[in-house]
């Protein structure tokens, strides 16, 4: 794969319509997250993929952002041919919008993707956002890197530092050690550049394989009967309070991690270049649009929208990647199969 000549560090809306009126969405959430977030859900938001009802298109300018995990893919697992051709048969631009890098991003769905025959071009805006790509697909696969954001660069070198020290010693508290049969397997502290990824389980520097699905299936199980994540970000976001003014933000991760982003260079960005880029309705269909989750920036830029007309961003919440193509096929934005 051909990468940019740079050599950087490799690092949401669906406007739904439920009996005729717009609707933002949201996922059902556990009594412990509901607990914690309380303050920010509110419920009259709420849709999931599964209220929306076909929509013929009409001539607007649009476009779709997509999640990877639980959105495009299974969890940790590569592309599957039912998505891909589904992605093949789009009548609409498609867009990435993820927390993994380059890396994770290539392995997961890039690559994959071509070998299922995809042969066309997208934009992945990744590590959460704000870090652009170009991915070319149609002779091979070719990535041309277009925007990058250095979160130490805004924090400044000393006050990053103090944040990962504050990181660590999270990890390293005694509350948040974690029991067998569960064991560190990679790295616990992740620098994406744009963003940073916490992950108590580890995050492998190679492709998983069996032994860590099973310890991230362990430690998925033993999070819904503890509230483990809970407790940590609950301690971590105390922990980090005094960077609030430099716009960090917390979030959990996909099914086993934490984010660490600076606001405005997250899930929110992609919406608002594209709609600066002429796009006149953009949906972002994601697995994790509730406070907390790292899709929560899709809902925060839908909720602080301060043009003239109704936001033209909306978010639809799928819980897998079935679910994302059947909001696809409802939101007309899939031709139909050749006979």
């Amino acid at each position: 794969m051909n990468t940019n000549q740079h050599e950087l560090p490799l690092c949401s809306f669906v406007s739904s319509v439920v009996k005729g009126s717009l609707a933002v969405a949201s996922r059902c959430v556990s009594d412990e997250q509901r607990d914690i977030f309380k303050d920010h859900i509110n419920p009259t938001r709420m849709i999931t993929s599964d209220q929306l009802v076909y929509t013929p298109a009409g001539s607007e300018k649009r476009a779709v952002v997509l999640d990877i995990d639980n959105t495009l893919t299974p969890p940790r697992r590569p592309l599957q041919q039912e998505m891909a051709d589904t992605l093949k048969r789009l009548k609409v631009p498609f867009f990435l919008g993820a927390g993994g890098d380059l890396r994770l991003v290539s392995e997961q769905f890039i690559e994959p993707l071509h070998e299922f025959g995809y042969r066309g071009t997208f934009d992945a805006f990744l590590c959460n956002g704000p870090t652009r790509y170009h991915c070319d697909l149609s002779r091979g696969i070719s990535v041309t890197l277009v925007r990058h954001f250095a979160m130490k660069e805004h924090m400044g070198a000393e006050k990053f530092e103090r944040m990962m020290k504050i990181v660590q010693a999270t990890l390293d508290r005694e509350e948040f050690r974690l029991p067998p049969p569960m064991r560190v397997i990679g790295d616990l502290i992740i620098d994406r550049e744009s963003m940073v990824n916490v992950a108590p389980i580890g995050r492998p520097r190679e492709r998983l394989g069996d032994e860590a699905h099973r310890n991230r299936d362990a430690f998925r199980e033993f999070d819904a009967r503890t509230g483990y994540r809970r407790r940590f970000l609950a301690h971590l976001t105390r922990e980090l309070a005094e960077f609030a003014p430099d716009g960090l933000f917390i979030s959990l991760g996909g099914e086993t991690s934490f984010d660490l982003v600076i606001r405005g260079n997250d899930k929110g960005y992609p919406l608002k270049t594209l709609l600066e880029e002429g796009f006149e309705r953009v949906w972002y269909i994601g697995d994790a649009l509730f406070a907390g989750g790292n899709d929560e920036a899709v809902l925060k830029y839908i909720e602080q929208w301060k043009g003239p007309q109704p936001c033209p961003v909306g978010a639809v919440q799928v819980e897998n990647f079935r679910a994302t193509i059947g909001a696809l096929q409802k939101l007309d934005m899939v031709h139909l199969p050749a006979e």
